[in-house]
């Protein structure tokens, strides 16, 4: 290896320290902020209350709980530690995955060292850390994912350096509580048992049937005690999910090559040494080049792809998208064109097959329904294994020292490049927390329990009490939804639902009405970090017909038989409110300004009183016209005004923002001043 060769080598391997270092210190940062960074954590957490609390996690779907379609390790993990860790919550289940991660690295660090050198073992760590913004972000969150890729890591080092019965016994128990932690271990265990086939048979079929052993005996005995759930969870509801035979045909390389091509386009080139059959290699290049084209014709789309909102060019042009792929591939074809003689690779066929196996576990999971950029972490895991040995095997052959080997490091270097991401927008701000505190704020006037489907560790911890997460409720639309949750909305068991943006409760319509729109400082405050990006929206409250005031002699809601504190002017408003139309109301009543005929016109003008609030809300609805709107006065100044929605009989909730006259003497009114109008009122409400 000459100088140039080995001082950029010595670059990319520090890049990739530091990418480690980066993740270390990002995760150390969001351990212990007290809200979802990914919309499922919280949803994990509380499978570890149920089991605290007594309660099974595999049952008939409820509102009061579903499970993810996961086996129990991780919760199971969690609720065992909580008692000696000061209880459950996201710093304890992100310390978990954080130490997992850890130690996957350090198998990682441990495989490089073991088949080439130390430096090889470091490369390979640091390639998966700088891979964390492509895999989702995912190794430090409250999920299983980090435990399940330890526990993959420990099982597949036993298989390939352990000897004997009690390796293999070891790595049988370590496969068994991988697949108790996620069931995609079960894609590795034939590659394992074939390798283990090439060295003793009698240790292969011992391998294979002591794991199938554990696994089976574990499974029909959870499932034995839950009733036939546990099996029809883990896999009939994985069935349930659609399968998208295109996209690991094509899109998934399609991805692949634009956010990680290295991960492809090294294991090839070193791939074309090791096989010496070259019609293998060119297939696999064809099969790429034309996943590649498919992407570069048709880059150019309005919203991007989750797979490639975090790289940094990827903005316009869109065609930027495309140039690490192409860089990278060209420095290795000219490495391929300047050593067309035969290096023999001295990294072991092993890897190969991990390798093969960790690019089509990570297919699968890919072209699963509802999947995320978690799913490349398998293939991430075996990738960085075979790079950092191709990288040996490539620079320092046995036949000598090849030409041009700096092309090598330097395509290292394009890849880890275009890996660089903005290390603050995984970190959790002031934003986040002070839009939490006002959350906390606004729900502490809810009377009773909170429904909050999409962060129910929240509920949890407020209420003392579990339930159903987000996905729940649509992961068991194939067995028929969750029969219970609509009857338990019309009998309003919760004080208020919250939903998130992009989300929606079945049913909430029939005993909840929206009572407030949650307000951010900043456009992604309180949003998640990863995954699906969204954050607590509407806060739907309880229907409850009783009156109630805006201020003393005020209604509020309108559900006194006239208006109270409230003058009509004209015959719109006619004189007392009127049944709620079709849209969500509060209770049964509204003001309504067709209610003297549809050509009426007219005002409804509350008593004057002392301001003491600068955010008034209220539910709003009917036509958009000019001369249709609520209006805030303070004496002979308009202060605020906010004309309907446009929409006959739907009601919306607004705010007007009256900072800057708290302590004034105000009126509000509602004005239809046009004969086609029609403007519709209720439950107003000062807000923080």
């Amino acid at each position: 290896m000459n100088r140039t060769t080995r001082l950029l080598l010595d670059v990319a391997l520090g890049v990739a320290v530091a990418y480690l270092l980066l993740f270390l210190g990002l995760a150390l940062i969001r351990l212990g902020y007290p809200f979802d960074l990914e919309w499922m954590e919280g949803g994990m957490i509380t499978h570890a209350a149920r089991l605290q609390a007594g309660l099974p996690i595999y049952a008939a779907p409820s509102a009061d709980f579903v499970p993810f379609f996961y086996t129990p390790g991780y919760p199971a993990v969690l609720a065992a530690l909580a008692p000696v860790t000061g209880g459950l919550g996201f710093g304890l289940a992100r310390g978990v995955s954080l130490v997992a991660t850890l130690v996957a690295m350090g198998f990682l660090f441990r495989i490089g060292q073991r088949e080439a050198s130390w430096r090889h073992g470091l490369l390979a760590a640091g390639l998966y850390a700088a891979l964390f913004r492509v895999n989702g972000a995912f190794y430090d969150l409250a999920r299983p994912d980090a435990l399940f890729t330890a526990l993959l890591m420990a099982a597949v080092y036993t298989v390939r350096f352990g000897r004997g019965w009690k390796s293999v016994g070891l790595a049988a128990a370590l496969f068994a509580a991988g697949f108790f932690t996620k069931q995609t271990v079960s894609v590795f265990v034939p590659v394992c048992a074939l390798y283990l086939l090439s060295r003793d048979w009698r240790h292969a079929v011992g391998f294979v049937l002591l794991t199938a052993g554990l696994a089976a005996t574990g499974v029909a005995l959870i499932d034995r005690a839950h009733d036939g759930w546990f099996w029809t969870y883990i896999f009939q509801g994985h069935q349930g999910h659609l399968f998208y035979w295109k996209n690991i045909l094509l899109e998934y390389w399609r991805d692949l090559l634009v956010v990680a091509p290295l991960l492809l386009l090294l294991p090839l080139l070193w791939f074309r040494y090791k096989i010496a059959i070259p019609v293998l290699t060119m297939v696999l290049g064809a099969w790429w080049l034309y996943a590649w084209l498919f992407r570069a014709r048709g880059f150019e789309y309005d919203a991007p792809h989750m797979y490639y909102v975090d790289l940094w060019y990827y903005s316009p042009p869109r065609w930027r998208i495309l140039v690490p792929s192409a860089l990278i591939a060209a420095l290795l074809v000219a490495f391929r064109w300047l050593n067309r003689r035969p290096i023999v690779p001295r990294t072991h066929g092993f890897w190969l097959l991990m390798f093969v196996a960790g690019a089509g576990a990570s297919g699968l999971n890919h072209s699963t329904q509802w999947a995320y950029s978690n799913s490349l972490m398998l293939l991430s895991l075996f990738a960085s294994v075979l790079i950092a040995l191709a990288v040996r095997d490539l620079l320092s052959p046995v036949e000598g020292p090849p030409r041009a080997g700096w092309l090598i490091p330097a395509a290292l270097l394009v890849q880890l490049g275009a890996w660089v991401y903005d290390p603050m927008a995984q970190i959790p701000r002031e934003a986040d927390r002070q839009a939490l505190t006002q959350l906390d704020e606004a729900l502490a006037g809810v009377k009773g329990r909170v429904f909050m489907p999409a962060h129910p560790l929240y509920a949890w911890q407020r209420d003392g009490q579990v339930h159903v997460h987000q996905m729940g409720i649509q992961d068991v639309a194939f067995m028929g939804g969750l029969k219970d949750l609509g009857v338990r909305l019309r009998r309003r068991e919760w004080g208020a639902v919250v939903i998130d943006e992009q989300n929606r409760v079945p049913g909430v319509e029939a005993g909840y009405y929206l009572g407030r729109r949650l307000r951010y400082a900043t456009p992604d405050a309180l949003r998640a970090k990863t995954g699906f990006l969204v954050r607590p929206a509407e806060i739907w409250l309880a229907q409850d017909p009783r009156p109630r005031s805006l201020v003393p002699g005020l209604s509020a809601n309108f559900e006194e038989a006239g208006y109270t504190g409230w003058a009509p002017d004209g015959g719109a408003f006619g004189t007392r409110p009127v049944p709620r139309p079709t849209g969500v109301a509060q209770g049964e009543h509204v003001a309504r300004s067709d209610n003297g005929g549809p050509k009426a016109k007219g005002r409804l003008s509350s008593l004057p009183f002392t301001l003491p609030s600068p955010r008034l809300s209220f539910l709003l609805g009917g036509s958009g016209r000019q001369r249709v709107a609520v209006r805030v006065d303070a004496g002979d100044a308009v202060i605020a005004r906010q004309r309907g929605n446009g929409r006959r009989g739907q009601l919306d909730r607004v705010a007007l923002d009256l900072s800057g006259h708290v302590g004034a003497t105000v009126v509000i009114r509602f004005i239809d001043d046009d004969e086609a109008g029609d403007l519709i009122v209720d439950d107003l409400r000062f807000e923080p």
